[in-house]
């Protein structure tokens, strides 16, 4: 009878408590076209891509994230259900030009699993030149130089002069070896 025990036991523990060690996280996040044009007949409309993984186990488990726009609209909260497609797109209209920071992280809005991580996105809008052409035009032509995973540092462009950071990394470094993480002076790693 004990072993009865010990075997239901054991069941319990595999089949509702390892999933508790499964995560889903955002994996990518994309935004098309990039910089987006707007006039005065059509809104800058793009789209944005996110997509998730399974971390852990290989049981394929929902999960819900916010996307931030940067344009002061309320957040849009997206579900990934259980067992369904890894991958949502979404358009968005912005309605005037600049340069907008997307956000995307898990939300929790009830008693749905948030997604884990987080992910950005620089996008920016471009209107109508008038004369010479807007500040913003001006500026997107070198920020678009900036490799993906790389941000313009603030106040290093000069012309055609410019300076690109590498983005922080969303999850920290697992250290081995009782190693701990460092993060200084825009480095990172075990030390």
């Amino acid at each position: 009878m004990r072993r009865l025990g010990y075997v239901a036991g054991s069941l319990f523990l595999l089949l509702y408590a390892a999933p508790v060690a499964a995560v889903v996280v955002i994996d990518n996040l994309s935004v098309r076209p990039n910089p987006v044009h707007l006039t005065r007949d059509n809104p800058a409309e793009l789209e944005v891509e996110v997509a998730v993984r399974d971390r852990g186990m290989t049981r394929i488990l929902g999960c819900q994230l916010a996307l931030d726009f940067g344009d002061g609209t309320p957040d849009l909260v997206q579900q990934f259900m259980d067992g369904g497609p890894r991958k949502a797109t979404v358009k968005h209209v912005y309605r005037k030009p600049g340069i907008y920071n997307v956000h995307v992280h898990g939300a929790t809005t009830g008693r749905e699993r948030a997604c884990e991580g987080e992910k950005r996105v620089q996008v920016i809008v471009v209107g109508e030149s008038e004369g010479g052409g807007s500040e913003v035009a001006r500026e997107a032509a070198t920020l678009t130089l900036c490799p993906q995973g790389w941000s313009l540092i603030p106040g290093s462009q000069n012309g055609p002069r410019f300076k690109c950071r590498p983005d922080k990394p969303l999850m920290k470094i697992e250290c081995q070896g009782g190693t701990k993480y460092i993060e200084q002076d825009g480095l990172i790693g075990c030390q």
